[in-house]
């Protein structure tokens, strides 16, 4: 019942609609071109609110074209170029209609007419763009020879507009995966893959875990009243915040159903999210998981020119069978519904920031507020509910006159207990996996990442991360950092402080060159070290080196950097 009100509004919004606008995905190679051309930009933009991840395909075609122009004189040629290989791959959304830059070497005048697509098709009424997603990763791994370490995907995936009034996009691989050993422990303890639903074990005998799995995506849009209201109805993932990670939402995990109602008039950004999500559960026979929901909303305003503020709102809650549709308003505060409910649900909110300094820098920061008392605080006794978050992060564009390079320093603190739950279904997380930062709670995190791109076809990718948390042993008592058990089996009332529990250290960092053959088809080559010690037997204590190489057509580059 719930499901086909969901698509009766959709399909009813949607047959008076003008057009609409399909997603680039965070992790597109050339997504951190956008976020560079931002910061240089001088300030912050009503046509891009940089927080709400990813960026609609029409918005970032616009403000890249409208850079360029802003910007005209001080580009040069090699930066000229960029911006129209970005528009280019939307080629639909470009101020001329049709941006897609013609190819030289077309397949019987059909195939690869257009540079970056295998199949494009465009007439007054239609739009449709077909590409093949092909992957293939070979990973060696000191100490772990005796693996066979691969990714393998192939599938294929399509976006249109029909009738300039329905937009769609849909992705779907097949996918077979021998991770590094961090990559299977975290398989094995939360019995799911990061960023994938339901998967089977594969090659079973053979050393090392392996997983087969499909992977699925897609979702209809349509604008509904002409540059303000956005509705989206479909199967994905977002990420909500300026940071490579989030405290709000993060694309880490697996997708979801949802339906996204996007409000945009002036210098405000007004999100509502309403999410189908599976909560916790154990592998087994074939069966209907259960279901529970979450509902968002985020308001992004531009202050001033130089300044970018958000709020952040979130409900996790479980009902048999149904929605509660009390949390369907789209513009009631949620907490004030919960409490009316008895609250009985998970109840989260947030802040988010975003300085353009002008001088080629942004500062940002979230902060997380899931439950706290400020006499507790204020008394300084560590009571175990002041359970909050706190990011703090500063991005450089083309530092010391160096074109096509970005630099991000990022710290992220979350407190013990916070997302979790006393019961095992409201807790902020779906399909096994966290719905913000990966490493859930009680920890802090350094980050640091570099993207530069020195020729016209070469991209480098340089991250490193730290992170201290404290961790459950081996007994039932929680202490605080996963947030899969309930907050009930906590360990003490008071004294409870960052790191409580086992203390692990983990670094790592990784060196990606990529080298684009032809548009969107990507040789990658790089490395990375992984050092992992804990106090405790009960968590993994190992360093192990990895190298790699792989070939990729339409396809995101696989990374481990949990």
């Amino acid at each position: 019942m719930k499901s086909n009100l969901f698509v009766w509004l959709f399909v009813f919004i949607a047959a008076g609609s003008f057009a609409q606008s399909t997603y680039l995905r965070r992790d597109m190679d050339y997504y951190f071109q956008i976020e560079r051309m931002d910061i240089l930009s001088g300030q912050v933009s009503d046509t891009l609110h940089t927080a709400l991840n990813g960026f609609s395909r029409k918005d970032a075609v616009q403000f890249v074209e409208n850079y360029g122009k802003q910007s005209d004189e001080t580009l040069n040629t090699t930066e000229r170029e960029e911006g129209a290989k970005i528009v280019s791959k939307s080629g639909e959304w470009a101020e001329n209609g049709d941006g897609a830059i013609e190819s030289e070497y077309s397949l019987f005048n059909t195939f690869y007419e257009r540079e970056s697509d295998f199949l494009h098709y465009k007439s007054d009424l239609v739009t449709f763009v077909l590409n093949p997603v092909i992957y293939y990763q070979q990973t060696a791994e000191s100490g772990n020879l005796k693996q066979n370490l691969f990714y393998n995907s192939k599938g294929i995936e399509a976006r249109g507009l029909l009738g300039k009034r329905i937009g769609f996009y849909t992705i779907f691989t097949d996918n077979q995966e021998r991770g590094p050993l961090h990559h299977q422990q975290y398989v094995s303890s939360h019995q799911a893959v990061p960023g994938i639903t339901y998967y089977k074990d594969f090659k079973i005998g053979k050393p090392g875990l392996a997983q087969d799995y499909l992977y699925a995506a897609g979702y209809v849009d349509a604008e509904v009243l002409r540059n303000t209201v956005n509705v989206t109805f479909g199967t994905d993932k977002f990420q909500i915040g300026d940071g490579y990670r989030s405290l709000f939402l993060s694309d880490f995990g697996s997708n979801y159903t949802f339906l996204k109602i996007n409000t945009r008039f002036g210098k405000f950004n007004y999100q509502n999210l309403y999410m189908e999500l599976t909560p916790q559960y154990f592998r087994g026979g074939d069966r209907l998981l259960p279901r529970k929901y979450a509902t968002m909303h985020h308001l992004s305003v531009n202050a001033f020119k130089w300044l970018n503020i958000g709020l952040f709102e979130a409900i996790a809650f479980g009902r048999k069978d149904h929605f509660d549709f009390r949390y369907l308003n789209p513009i009631i505060l949620y907490r004030s519904v919960e409490q009316t409910n008895g609250s009985p649900d998970n109840a989260l909110l947030g802040f988010n920031f975003k300085i353009n300094t002008g001088v080629k820098a942004v500062i940002y920061g979230q902060a997380i507020l899931d439950e706290f008392n400020f006499k507790e605080i204020k008394a300084g006794n560590g009571w175990w509910a002041n359970k909050y978050g706190l990011q703090l992060g500063i991005k450089f564009a083309d530092m010391f006159g160096i074109k096509n390079l970005l630099v991000q320093a990022e710290g992220n603190l979350v407190r013990p207990f916070t997302y979790s739950f006393r019961d095992s279904v409201a807790d902020y997380s779906n399909y096994n996996q966290p719905l913000a930062h990966p490493y859930g709670a009680n920890f802090m995190e350094a980050d640091f990442i570099v993207h530069y791109k020195p020729f016209r076809k070469t991209y480098l990718t340089w991250k490193t991360f730290y992170n201290r948390q404290g961790r459950d042993t081996l007994s039932t008592v929680s202490f605080g950092g996963d947030i899969f058990k309930s907050y009930n089996r906590k360990n003490a009332d008071y004294g409870i402080s960052m790191f409580n529990g086992s203390v692990s250290d983990v670094l790592y960092t990784n060196l990606n060159l990529s080298y684009e053959i032809r548009d969107n088809l990507y040789f990658d080559l790089g490395g990375g070290f992984r050092y992992e010690h804990s106090d405790h037997p009960a968590n993994p204590s190992r360093n192990s080196v990895q190298v790699y190489t792989g070939l990729r057509l339409n396809a995101l580059r696989k990374q481990y950097d949990y």
